[in-house]
């Protein structure tokens, strides 16, 4: 079963605010006469490089659930664990840092193997919980309350 992103407020003003500026900088770069030379060819592809990725990240974003495997795609990030190492689920908590193939806050994170988590936002929490308990219910859910850290 196929689970799109949720998309977050705060990472589509990110995203578009970004590209928004991106495209101001060329516009004025081709309309201002003084900047029509070769200096800005460098930092012009590195933004249309990092703009795209971002796009890419938003619109490519979506995980999948098989019988035996947890699939996820986030732009270039792509990969599998299987559903017998995922451990436990932790609800309503954000990560910020690590492997993170999502695009809202108050996601899931998976932890699997010893030490590993990835972070997800699928579009609702609950129904991808409900779906992995059918194919796996060892699984821990560890869900946190508004208010805690």
């Amino acid at each position: 079963m196929k689970f799109r992103s949720r998309k977050d407020v705060f990472f589509l003003a990110v995203i578009f605010g970004f590209t928004a500026i991106v495209c101001s900088v060329f516009v004025y770069q081709f309309l201002s006469e003084n900047t029509r030379n070769q200096n800005f060819i460098v930092g012009d592809i590195l933004l249309i490089l990092i703009a795209g990725l971002l796009l890419w990240f938003n619109f490519g974003t979506e995980y999948e659930l098989t019988p035996h495997y947890f699939k996820y795609r986030g732009g270039p990030l792509k990969g599998e664990i299987p559903l017998e190492k995922i451990t436990e689920i932790v609800e309503g908590k954000t990560v910020w840092i690590g492997l993170r193939p999502a695009t809202a806050r108050k996601g899931l994170i998976l932890k699997y193997d010893i030490y590993n988590e990835i972070y997800i936002s699928p579009l609702t929490n609950e129904s991808f919980i409900k779906k992995i308990l059918e194919f796996d219910s060892q699984i821990k859910v560890t869900s946190i309350k508004k208010g805690m850290p």
